[in-house]
């Protein structure tokens, strides 16, 4: 007994554990760790240096050359030093990956990553073992975010026979200074531009590591929220679960299922709960398993899932899921499968825990369509982890009344009868199961109409469930609910397109930067704000999301011209060249720029701000103006 409770225990402290680890933001020493083997030289030889990547788990870094223009290659680079000097290095191919926050595939790197790169030693390389230092410059990300570019260091022993003595080179440099080139002046040239200030920080939303990750329009929002973790995805999952007692299939058997722990047997209250718990712990294992299932063999097809038409035919899926939600069919297991799970012995701890693993198979024709769907997201996810994850919180939720009841036995007497009210929630998994589909094959087909799937499903959702659908209307307490509830969501959904017509059509409207066009503004009289962006910035993506669409920030906006740099390609010539300009330590980095041409420094932006500090600032530019 003593096994089954720690097993239950561990189980459930395990995956708490990597839930809550799972938005944390590594330091670059952890994301990515860089080693070098030993290289023995003699002069004038060369011989290669193979440099070891080792990627975080679950995050990864830009190939070299990457897919996409703006994504950061990750280099690796050795300084030269004691006559030995490194030459091009040699990459590995890539790993072609899509990811949510991109609409194309990627060229990553994760797991285990070789680098070669040749060592030449020059005639007078000085004899010893000498340590050079080397750098690699990446940008690592996950499935949600990508972080600012950064660098980690790495060190290379070389040992050096047959050549000159340590001092030797100095002195032919002395007499011949003209010749001399330093190695400091190597490494500068290998080094990939300037670093962001140690001291500016580009914060991360104001909900943390577990806020929604950088979005590109309201249709990635909602599909980050879908399909990619974090608490809230979990803990919706948990209702869910809770949610689906209430169907049909499962409503009617909870009183009766507890009976069984011994509840009404009058049995100890430490055994009705371990009964309750070996049950609990059977229906956890059978859906984590799935999970698992899921997972893997959803990364075993990770090409075929980089294709746009396979969200269609995901969305179809749980479109053709949610007709059984209606009565169009029934997913029903075989009779012989009943069968044999209606005859497993529940009156023993090994029944329990078999029944327990039956549930789903019990419960499949109100249960099944949900679990269905929810299997075919994790296998387009294809993290195993994140299978194990979702479908143990969802289990958890299912069976959640079962130990709460198990408890408090005397509440078996107040559970409501069953009825036609459970119908009315079987169609409400339908309507969820429809817009999730509908969702997904517009984010294959058509992604910025995707966006319109939430306040559509609110609406119509709210007029069929609140108004249309009869079950349990003659329950007066249960159709007031119903009408109650149909009304909200329908204002919600009026609410949600006006936000979204809102946005769409209230911004600031930013021009790409140019000399000219700023000389052109200020000859006109107007004060200038640039705005110095990136496409791998959480808070960046905040600005355009809250800040710059606020009403009261585009009236006070309206005397000013509005541009955008670019700054993606954070290392390139072109970037720094801006940043050095412009004295741009880190992004989001707005400068305001005065009517007489001069900046108004004290109204710099540096990282996210609300509208109503951000109006202050445009206030105090034209006061300055």
């Amino acid at each position: 007994m003593k096994r089954l409770w720690a097993m239950c225990v561990a189980l459930m402290v395990w995956v708490g554990v990597a839930i809550a680890q799972e938005g944390a933001t590594p330091a670059a020493s952890d994301l990515v760790k860089a080693s070098a083997g030993a290289v023995k030289l003699t002069p004038g030889a060369t011989a290669t240096v193979k440099v070891r990547l080792d990627v975080l788990n679950g995050w990864h870094i830009n190939a070299n050359p990457p897919a996409l223009d703006y994504n950061i290659p990750t280099t690796v680079t050795i300084a030269a030093g004691h006559g030995v000097a490194a030459g091009k290095p040699k990459y590995p191919a890539p790993k072609k990956q899509k990811f949510a926050f991109e609409d194309s595939e990627l060229f990553v790197w994760d797991g285990a990553t070789e680098v070669t790169l040749p060592l030449t030693a020059s005639a007078t390389a000085e004899n010893g073992t000498h340590t050079l230092k080397g750098t690699v410059a990446y940008q690592g990300c996950n499935d949600q975010v990508c972080l600012a570019p950064t660098k980690v260091p790495f060190t290379v022993d070389v040992t050096v026979t047959g050549g000159v003595e340590p001092g030797a080179e100095a002195i032919a440099a002395a007499a011949n200074p003209d010749s001399a080139v330093s190695s400091d002046t190597l490494a500068d040239s290998g080094a990939g531009g300037a670093e962001p200030s140690e001291g500016f920080t580009t914060a991360m939303p104001e909900g943390g590591e577990n806020a929604p990750p950088p979005a590109t329009g309201a249709a990635q929002g909602l599909q980050d929220a879908l399909g990619k973790g974090g608490l809230w995805w979990f803990l919706a999952l948990f209702l869910g679960g809770l949610a689906l007692n209430l169907t049909p299939c499962v409503f009617p058997m909870l009183g009766i299922t507890v009976s069984i722990f011994g509840a009404r047997r009058k049995e100890p209250l430490p055994k009705v709960l371990t009964n309750a718990v070996v049950y609990v712990l059977g229906i956890c294992v059978t859906y984590s398993a799935l999970g698992v299932v899921a997972g893997l063999t959803g990364g075993l097809f990770g090409q075929a899932l980089q294709n746009p038409l396979v969200n269609v035919g995901l969305g179809l899926l749980l479109v053709a899921l949610s007709l059984s939600m209606f009565g169009v069919y029934e997913m029903q297991a075989p009779t012989w499968v009943l069968d044999k799970v209606g005859g497993a012995n529940t009156g023993s701890i090994a029944g329990l825990f078999v029944s327990g693993l039956a549930v789903g198979v019990i419960a499949a024709p109100c249960v099944g369509p949900f679990v269905v769907a929810l299997l075919a997201i994790i296998a387009q996810k294809g993290s195993a982890l994140f299978g194990l994850q979702a479908m143990f919180t969802l289990s958890l939720g299912l069976g959640f009344p079962y130990l709460f009841l198990a408890a408090f036995s005397s509440l078996l007497q107040t559970l409501p009868k069953s009825g036609d009210w459970m119908d009315w929630i079987k169609k409400f998994f339908g309507v969820l199961l429809a817009s999730m589909g509908l969702y997904y094959a517009l984010i294959g087909v058509a992604p910025k109409l995707a966006a319109w799937i939430l306040p559509a499903a609110l609406m119509l959702g709210g007029l069929y469930l609140g108004f249309m659908e009869k079950s349990a209307n003659a329950r007066p307490g249960f159709k007031a609910l119903k009408r109650v509830g149909g009304t909200l969501a329908v204002i919600a959904g009026v609410w949600f397109v006006l936000q979204l017509t809102t946005m769409a059509a209230r911004t600031i409207v930013f021009r790409p930067y140019s000399e000219a066009a700023l000389q052109s503004s200020l000859a006109a009289g107007r004060p200038v704000l640039i705005d110095f962006s990136a496409n791998w910035c959480v808070p960046c993506h905040e600005l355009e999301l809250q800040t710059f669409p606020d009403k009261a920030v585009v009236a006070a906006a309206r005397d000013f011209d509005a541009y955008v740099v670019d700054l993606t390609h954070y290392d390139s010539a072109e970037a720094e060249g801006y940043r050095k300009k412009f004295g741009i330590t880190g992004v989001p980095t707005i400068v305001f720029v005065a009517k007489s041409g001069a900046e108004v420094r004290e109204a710099r932006v540096e990282g996210f701000m609300g509208p109503a500090e951000f109006v202050k600032r445009l206030e105090k530019v034209k006061g300055a103006s």
